[in-house]
């Protein structure tokens, strides 16, 4: 019999000399007689990462399941027959092909919860979160094995994060509510609890938990800060205040009194400097902010249309928006550069800032994520378009009409950009025939007839 603590060492004695194979090799060993071992399963994945990066590749997505189809299927059907005891080794061999596959790695994840192997699970989880950070099966998944594991800080923080993504969100605000109670029980009380309504015994804790809970009515906004301002006001202290700080936040922005809800978010942040969705939320205020006053000024000069002041103050707030935006994206993207999402909007803002080489590569990377692959790619083709790089226009815009579904609005403006770049790179009989597409469907999208009429002269 193995003795697997004294193999597990050897398996980290392997990774700490960066021998990568060996360790992959050790680990798989422990799991296959102890498939629950926590330490085991960090050091495999770990070590499987890391001799990624050391060799400067990552697994194309495509080739792991070419690959490693057999496996791939046996993961989908032991997870849709709920044979978690089967789906921990497939998976195992699928991931050894392709540790960033964040399907793959979820399942087994989840796998290993339903076994009751929590803390492997959430080994596992963590591992997901840098590669989707805004994942929100992952992200409540941690937050429940935590509150199982008694560790309600840990739980309380992906709870949160659930709340500062999706606001929205029904499950969260019950297991922030179930954690807080279990919060004030003294040593022991997590093991002796059996719900939140046996520990609840303050009547008056009970009551304000379901009012933080609830969403507040338009006409109780003012009512609700000022009970909120009050609990803050009364134990300053206290670490419940970023909670309420978020809360008085959130009201402050339902009302549009965006400054009240920027000074707010960030006396928050000064309390939590390391709570990363508080610095979004102060970035986000300030967009809104940019927003409401370019909105303002466009009002009064549709009264006023010849209003040069007016004008140049609209020129001016535009110009600050757009370098806010590049700034803030490119700080979030440093935070999380895994989240596509984060890099498609970096792209945006750097197209919109001309910064047109960036933002290639901004939308190189985010073409990866099968959501934004068609945006992606027509962004890079009008990023080549104004750089007047036209024959990389048309590749970009003819794969992103290959790629898949598009929406009416996506096949026009693919069309449309088509035609441009075939008409400056000389091309008019193409030209033509893409905007003929666009007629076809629909006859008075921008000037496309009238571009007709003018080619079709050209080409006679």
């Amino acid at each position: 019999m193995l003795d697997t603590e004294k193999l597990c060492s050897r398996a980290q004695e392997a990774f700490d000399k960066r021998n990568y194979d060996y360790a992959v090799d050790l680990a798989r060993q422990i799991i296959e007689l102890e498939p629950g071992h926590p330490k085991a399963r960090h050091i495999l994945r770990l070590a499987q990462v890391k001799k990624c990066e050391s060799q400067g590749t990552r697994p194309s997505a495509i080739s792991a399941i070419i690959t490693g189809l057999l496996p791939f299927i046996k993961v989908f059907v032991y997870k849709t027959l709920n044979k978690p005891v089967k789906v921990l080794p497939a998976a195992e061999d699928f991931i050894s092909r392709n540790p960033y596959s964040i399907w793959v790695r979820t399942t087994l994840a989840d796998a290993l919860s339903k076994l009751n192997y929590s803390e492997s699970a959430i080994n596992e989880f963590e591992g997901i979160v840098p590669l989707d950070p805004r994942r929100l099966h992952t992200l409540k998944s941690l937050g429940k094995l935590y509150i199982a594991v008694k560790d309600g800080k840990k739980a309380q923080q992906y709870f949160q994060a659930v709340m500062s993504i999706n606001p929205s969100d029904l499950d969260a605000p019950r297991a922030l509510k179930d954690i807080a109670a279990l919060s004030t029980l003294k040593d022991g009380g997590w093991s002796e609890a059996r719900s939140s309504r046996d520990l609840i015994k303050d009547k008056g804790v009970a009551v304000q938990l379901e009012r933080d809970s609830q969403m507040v009515k338009e006409s109780d906004i003012p009512d609700e800060i000022k009970r909120l301002n009050n609990l803050i006001n009364q134990n300053p202290d206290s670490p419940e205040n970023i909670k309420h700080l978020k809360r008085v936040g959130e009201l402050y922005q339902r009302q549009a009194n965006y400054e009240a809800a920027m000074e707010t978010y960030q006396k928050a942040a000064r309390l939590n400097p390391s709570d990363g969705a508080l610095k979004i939320k102060v970035g986000d205020i300030r967009l809104l902010m940019f927003d409401r006053d370019l909105k303002a000024i466009q009002q009064k000069l549709q009264a006023d249309p010849n209003n040069q002041p007016l004008k140049q103050s609209l020129q001016k707030i535009r110009q600050e928006k757009r370098q806010f935006q590049v700034e803030e994206y490119r700080r979030r993207v440093q935070l999380h550069p895994t989240d596509m999402a984060l890099r498609f909007q970096l792209g945006v803002a750097l197209y919109a800032g001309n910064l047109l080489d960036d933002a290639i590569a901004e939308f190189q990377n985010s073409v990866r994520d099968p959501k934004r692959k068609t945006d992606s790619l027509i962004y890079i083709g009008r990023c080549f378009m104004a750089k007047k790089i036209y024959d990389m226009a048309i590749s970009q815009f003819t794969k992103a009409l290959e790629g898949g579904m598009l929406s009416a609005e996506q096949t026009k403006d693919i069309h449309y950009n088509l035609g441009v770049s075939y008409e400056a790179n000389k091309n008019p009989e193409q030209a033509l025939a893409e905007y003929k597409k666009i007629i076809e469907i629909d006859i008075n999208y921008k000037d496309t007839m009238k571009k007709i009429e003018q080619l079709q002269q050209s080409v006679k």
